[in-house]
């Protein structure tokens, strides 16, 4: 049976069209995955992410979550956080993470839903203690995503919000509620995450939407929005047979650092990839998905791990592994669908170029 989040009732009440993902009841879509993107692109959406996981972490375990993950926590300043992995023994994602540092004494690890049972028991034992990474299902998230929501947000908050740069964090009120406030945006938009009591996050969300130009969006939107921009989805991109350099995420792993699975990345970059992650776009509006092949040359080369119709771009785009010496931007490319072959090419990214995610403030 389905779980569901602290804002189910609130869902329901607003017209959410209801899913399972990742073991919760979310909505895919209230009005249309084509307006609530578009709106996202804009102005300003809410999106339920309560289903994510999130592990404390006292700051005084650095040094061995350092050699758990792939963030080098002991060089995590206070209000910042990174991108990064837990990987297994041969390089493989067992989860792609964000680690803060939202104070001196604390550690914040925000992880995928369907990996965070296993990523909280991975943490523990590596850290040796079952009592060092403590699951906060007592915590709630909500995402507050586009281009107006630090002149929304703002209001809210008892503190000055344009002092948040790009992946900064920290701890503070929203509507008088005691809260995690981050800033990175899945949308590629200028985005804030609320991390807080699961129980106090309905009130919050019904305060934001009383601003006009505030909406809910669902998992639909959600998905075309990061694919625009290029971001990996566990269990697409990523898993636990891949490693984060075929999956073109090189820039969030420092191979001179000590943690699990770094002496496979090392043999891996010397030796070559035989597979890596692209993005794909197309001319026309003929969808395709996961798991479709791709050829060239009437051989097959590889596969797609996600597809969708872009709102912003007006036609197919997606993501996909394919041979390395395919890999450079304009490659031309086929997809096989059950129904159609559709010409692609190699895309460079993001495939949308216009988010708003970093950029600076000032009041």
């Amino acid at each position: 049976m389905s779980k569901h989040t602290s804002l189910y009732d609130t869902h329901v009440r607003l017209g959410g069209r209801m899913v399972e993902f990742a073991g919760f009841e979310l909505p895919v879509q209230y009005t249309s995955i084509l307006a609530e993107h578009r709106h996202t692109r804009t102005a300003c959406s809410l999106f339920d992410t309560c289903h994510m996981g999130m592990i404390e972490i006292p700051a005084k375990h650095a040094e061995l979550l350092a050699a758990a993950i792939t963030v080098d926590a002991t060089a995590l300043k206070v209000g910042r956080g990174k991108y990064g992995f837990i990987l297994n023994v041969s390089g493989g994602v067992i989860d792609d993470v964000i680690l803060m540092k939202p104070s001196e004494e604390t550690f914040l690890l925000v992880v995928n839903a369907a990996t965070a049972a296993n990523d909280v028991a991975v943490i523990q034992d590596r850290l040796g203690d079952p009592a060092a990474a403590r699951y906060r299902d007592d915590w709630g998230k909500l995402d507050v995503q586009g281009p107006q929501a630090w002149s929304i947000l703002d209001a809210f908050v008892d503190f000055d919000l344009s002092e948040l740069g790009y992946f900064g964090c920290r701890f503070g009120k929203v509507c008088g509620v005691d809260a995690v406030i981050s800033r990175t945006g899945y949308t590629g938009e200028l985005g804030y995450e609320i991390f807080c009591d699961a129980a106090a996050l309905p009130p919050i969300m019904d305060s934001l939407l009383e601003e006009p130009t505030v909406q809910a969006a669902g998992l639909g939107s959600r998905d075309s929005l990061r694919l625009e921009m290029g971001y990996a989805l566990y269990g697409h991109e990523l898993n636990e047979q891949t490693t984060p350099l075929e999956a073109s995420l090189d820039f969030a792993i420092d191979l001179d650092g000590e943690f699990v699975g770094v002496e496979v990345l090392r043999q891996q970059r010397s030796a070559g990839l035989s597979r890596k992650l692209v993005a794909l776009k197309t001319e026309g509006r003929r969808p395709f998905h996961d798991g479709c092949e791709i050829m060239s040359g009437g051989e097959a080369v590889g596969v797609v791990t996600s597809g969708a119709f872009s709102p912003s771009l007006n036609c197919a785009i997606g993501m996909g592994f394919v041979q390395p010496e395919l890999a450079a931007a304009g490659t031309e490319l086929t997809i096989c669908t059950d129904r159609a072959e559709i010409a692609a090419t190699v895309a460079p990214l993001p495939q949308y170029k216009n988010g708003t995610c970093r950029k600076k403030l000032s009041n």
